[in-house]
């Protein structure tokens, strides 16, 4: 029987898992699947168990007392697929958790943000790293709520099909997965599509509402087309990672209202309720991936010579924004910008 640890459990690893829990107890299989997470969301799931929803109506309920919710890493020791959620930043303590006790031939599966977390790991790790693409977002409403509001297939690296058990179960689980000889040119689309985050945290509005006002897409422009400039001089061609060709987002972002409308009906499928996760990540006072996404880009220009002024901008104002600990500073399109 394939056991599953799903370390770093917050909202991604919680939804992932929920999904899972749902499957495996349809199918009768209680007991191979632990989540290993913060002592906040531990107190909230042994209270409400784990709800999980999704933009096209998805709705599934784990009671408690079928969650196995830890804040422990010694369960890590039988798993066969070690899932890693945690923040970009956390990435390095977390491979220490996992050296300590995971066993040799554990499959560690990186579901995280950024571009380079997989090749950290293996500087670190002797076990499988497969690196990995969560495309959705997932937004924590309390009370072991976890709710899915954009779409997106799961992306895995896996040349030698080691997730096969893993791919079966997350695709039995209605989380297809799309498995990849080489997943680079996919982290960079998302890594594209992520930009996107810090705007979002900083306007302090939901994704469709940021997206619907047009200051704010030109803003994304901005980001987008300093990313783009940057990622050619690097040689780098972000896949699709959706139905959105990256090297046109520049120019969607840029469209009328109408115009743009037209487009995201056909394009980009957002719940109303959908936020980033950085918006959750300031709310709660915790420090955020920018340095992973938007300060990628202004790593990699400074690093090609190439100024990247709006994303700089952005870097600072989510820094600032962290250190305040009041939340999203609900900052206007323009304010973002230099």
């Amino acid at each position: 029987m394939t056991k599953i640890a799903v370390l770093g459990a917050g909202s991604i690893g919680c939804y992932v898992a929920g999904c899972l829990l749902a499957s495996n107890l349809q199918m009768r299989k209680p007991g191979t699947l632990t989540l290993i997470g913060r002592q906040r969301l531990q107190q909230d799931i042994v209270s409400s168990g784990i709800i999980v929803t999704d933009w096209q109506g998805r709705h599934e309920s784990i009671g408690a007392s079928h969650v196995a919710f830890t804040v422990e890493n010694d369960c890590l020791a039988d798993a066969d697929y070690i899932l890693l959620c945690v923040k970009s930043q956390d990435t390095k303590q977390a491979s220490s958790i996992i050296k300590q006790w995971a066993k040799p031939t554990a499959v560690v599966v990186s579901f995280q943000n950024g571009v380079n977390n997989a090749n950290v790991l293996r500087q670190h790790l002797s076990q499988p790293i497969i690196a990995g693409m969560v495309p959705f977002n997932v937004f924590y409403k309390g009370n072991g709520h976890f709710h899915c509001g954009t779409e997106g297939n799961l992306a895995i690296e896996d040349p030698n099909g080691l997730c096969q058990p893993l791919t079966a179960a997350l695709n039995k689980a209605s989380l297809p997965v799309t498995v990849y000889n080489d997943l680079s040119a996919v982290q960079y689309g998302k890594l594209i599509m992520n930009l996107n985050n810090a705007v979002n945290a900083l306007s302090g509005i939901p994704l469709k509402t940021q997206l619907g006002n047009r200051r704010y897409r030109l803003v994304m422009a901005e980001v987008l087309s300093e990313a783009l400039t940057v990622l050619k001089a690097e040689g780098v061609t972000p896949a699709r990672t959706g139905k959105v060709i990256p090297k046109l987002m520049p120019t969607i972002m840029k469209l009328p209202n109408v115009l743009f409308n037209i487009v995201a009906a056909s394009t980009l499928k957002i719940d109303p309720e959908a936020r980033s996760s950085m918006y959750e990540d300031l709310m709660l006072g915790r420090r955020t991936e920018v340095d992973y996404l938007n300060g990628e880009i202004v790593r990699l220009g400074i690093k090609s010579h190439v100024p990247t002024p709006v994303n700089d901008h952005i870097v600072d104002l989510v820094k600032q924004s962290e250190k305040a600990q009041v939340g999203s500073p609900k900052l206007s399109a323009e304010a973002l910008l230099p």
